[in-house]
């Protein structure tokens, strides 16, 4: 099993705010996660999300977009995943990764991080590579030189991904799980 987070506080730019603008924080941001959960764990099969407006809307003018959710994730593989997020943290405070959870122990990344735990030994492996600053300049690299190489997500596989992100959304407007593959 696996479970993510994007946990932060409200981007203070007023598009990210709209729902029409963004389509809210788990396409916006949270498409990381599922991103690094279906390059880790496999293809998503069904959704069911939850998201509310819990205090956001309170603090800022024009906010549309849910400031809080949880989407949970049945893979084709039989394994099952919760991702959640939130913006309604203070600047400065937060949480964003990812932990798979095996019979073999425990893998948790984040940014900084991955933790390789299993019975009676715990690792830890410092990233200090930036990885937005790493994709990036893959994609430059691509880009320019036409070696896509460095690419871990092609406009294919990103594809997939959105159809998660929308996947949840219309899960979380309709309340019922949406499958995948009636997208």
């Amino acid at each position: 099993m696996a479970l993510g987070c994007w946990m932060g506080d409200m981007p203070q730019v007023a598009w990210w705010r709209e729902q029409s603008g963004s389509g809210g924080q788990f396409i916006e941001q949270t498409t990381h996660i599922v991103d690094l959960l279906r390059y880790t764990a496999g293809e998503v099969e069904e959704v069911y999300a939850s998201y509310a407006n819990r205090v956001v809307h309170e603090q800022y003018e024009g906010v549309s977009v849910a400031d809080v959710g949880t989407v949970t994730l049945k893979l084709k593989g039989g394994a099952v995943a919760n991702i959640s997020n939130t913006c309604v943290l203070p600047a400065g405070v937060g949480e964003v990764g990812l932990s798979l959870y095996t019979d073999q122990g425990i893998l948790s990344w984040s940014p900084d991080v991955l933790e390789v735990s299993l019975s009676g030994e715990k690792s830890s492996f410092r990233i200090e590579d930036n990885p937005y600053r790493t994709e990036s300049e893959a994609f430059i690299h691509a880009l320019r030189t036409g070696d896509t190489s460095g690419i871990r997500s092609d406009y294919g596989d990103a594809l997939k991904t959105q159809w998660v992100t929308c996947a949840a959304l219309e899960s979380a407007r309709t309340g019922k799980p949406v499958q995948i593959n009636n997208l």
